[in-house]
C-alpha cells in the first residue's frame, strides 16, 4: 500500500509543476527511452573478417579498435612512394608483435583491406611490392 501511495503522490507533484518543467522531464524520458532501443551500428564483414583471420591464425591483436586501425593503415603505406611489404612489418612490429607474427599480420591485412594488391600478385604484377622478401629481383 505504501507504494501506491508514493505513486500516487509523484503523480501528483509531477501535475502540479510548471508546464516547462514537466515538458523538459518528458523529453528527457523520451530521449532516454530512444538512446536505450536504438539499433546497434552494422559491424562491417570486412572489419569481421580480418579480426577472425587474426584469431585463426593465433595473432594476439589486444584490443580490437587498434587492430582495426593498424590493419587498416598497411594499404596506404604500400601505395605510397616508398613503401614496401617490410616497412608495414616494421611498423606492425613497432607496436610489439614478433616478426613473425607482424608478417602474418600485414599479410592477413593485405588480404582483408588490398584486394587490387593480390589481385596484382595473382596476375605477375609486383610493381605495388618491390620488397617481398623470398623473391628476389623483382
Amino acid at each position: 500500500m505504501k507504494a501506491l501511495a508514493r505513486t500516487r503522490r509523484g503523480i501528483w507533484l509531477f501535475r502540479h509543476q510548471p508546464l516547462a518543467i514537466r515538458l523538459l522531464a518528458g523529453s528527457a524520458g523520451l530521449l532516454t527511452a530512444a538512446a536505450a532501443f536504438a539499433a546497434p551500428a552494422e559491424a562491417n564483414p570486412v572489419d569481421d573478417n580480418f579480426l577472425g583471420a587474426l584469431s585463426n591464425a593465433g595473432i594476439n591483436f589486444g584490443h580490437p579498435g587498434g587492430a582495426l586501425a593498424l590493419g587498416q593503415s598497411i594499404c596506404p603505406m604500400l601505395a605510397k612512394p616508398g613503401g614496401s611489404f617490410v616497412s608495414a612489418v616494421e611498423r606492425v612490429k613497432g607496436n610489439g608483435m614478433s616478426p613473425d607474427m607482424a608478417g602474418m599480420f600485414a599479410t592477413i591485412a593485405i588480404q582483408a583491406y588490398c584486394p587490387t594488391m593480390i589481385g596484382n600478385i595473382a596476375s605477375g604484377n609486383f610493381s605495388g611490392l618491390p620488397q617481398i622478401p623470398g623473391l628476389p629481383g623483382i
